[in-house]
């Protein structure tokens, strides 16, 4: 039986995910995530988040199986992510791809999970053009990436601290509109709304939010204490400081490299600001479709091809 299907496995946080690519092409990509269970806490919880990975990996497997309409003889390699991520989540995929692999008498391959989502745009399509830029903004990172081939990456700048997704998280929390707070505060925004001012950050330095996180919650507390809360003005304000202080980097690295096209992963590209600014920006912009834009197992096995790593 020929051996042609890469079987990807993710589970660096909160989602589960297992997918099947022939070719570059996803033939089938099941993903579940954790977000219910941990509503209540408001945010991840590491040892609930590995839990759910080893109470949903089988049945995903099955699943992806089942929708893929092929054999397990026929995956000839497994892929998973290795870093970085939750120790505990990426040890149950870890182990889970290496059981798999020695019962298939396959190789199992470690693939980086940030350099996955740079290539997340182009899921599906065999050709990529170099060199372009990167932004990958989420809950756990915030980076700017100079790509110059797969194996061809050059971070430029990184967060020093909180990542861009978790301040959204925390002010979201802290303003009573749930979890995930990206998508709560952007269903609020409003332009006409973004009367309070922060301090700018220098396009020289790291990104930083850990300040800015301590800035909003001080005045949340402030207004309560008050009873003035105005949610709509605070999540605007902080919304379109966020989305213009990663433009404005991007604007600077854009000119200092001359280039014009960027791919966008992690959950922000979803955000609208972001996204109408971003056309605004740069000539070409590429964002990964919606299911995957998140974390997936699409984006693990779409890099596994462009490393050529079984070719090696």
């Amino acid at each position: 039986m020929l051996k042609k299907y890469i079987l990807a496995i993710e589970t660096s946080c909160d989602d589960t995910s297992i997918a099947i690519l022939d070719d570059y092409t996803v033939i089938s990509c099941v993903t579940k995530d954790s977000t219910k269970e941990l509503n209540h806490y408001g945010g991840i919880v590491p040892e609930i988040a590995s839990r759910k990975h080893e109470e949903y990996i089988i049945d995903i497997y099955k699943q992806c199986l089942y929708e893929s309409k092929i054999n397990p003889k026929e995956i000839g390699y497994i892929c998973y992510t290795n870093e970085p991520g939750l120790p505990g989540s990426l040890h149950v995929g870890e182990i889970f791809a290496k059981s798999l692999a020695y019962f298939l008498d396959i190789e199992a391959y470690p693939i980086n999970h940030i350099h996955a989502h740079i290539f997340s745009a182009f899921i599906n399509t065999k050709d990529i053009d170099y060199p372009f830029l990167s932004l990958i903004a989420s809950g756990k990172t915030t980076s700017i990436f100079l790509i110059e081939g797969p194996t061809k990456i050059l971070e430029l700048i990184k967060t020093n601290d909180d990542a861009i997704g978790e301040t959204f998280d925390k002010i979201a929390k802290k303003l009573g509109l749930g979890y995930p707070g990206g998508p709560k505060i952007d269903s609020l925004f409003d332009k006409t709304k973004t009367s309070l001012m922060f301090p700018k950050q220098s396009v020289l330095d790291n990104f930083s939010f850990s300040g800015i996180k301590s800035h909003v919650l001080r005045i949340i507390d402030q207004q309560i204490k008050s009873n003035t809360l105005d949610v709509v003005t605070i999540a605007s304000s902080f919304m379109n400081w966020a989305i213009n202080t990663l433009i404005e980097k991007l604007n600077y690295f854009k000119t200092k490299y001359d280039i014009n096209n960027i791919c966008i992963g992690g959950g922000v590209a979803s955000n609208s600001l972001f996204k109408s600014e971003i056309k605004k920006t740069f000539k070409s912009s590429f964002v990964p479709l919606k299911e995957f834009s998140c974390d997936n197992a699409a984006m693990i096995g779409y890099l596994f091809y462009q490393t050529n790593l079984f070719k090696k």
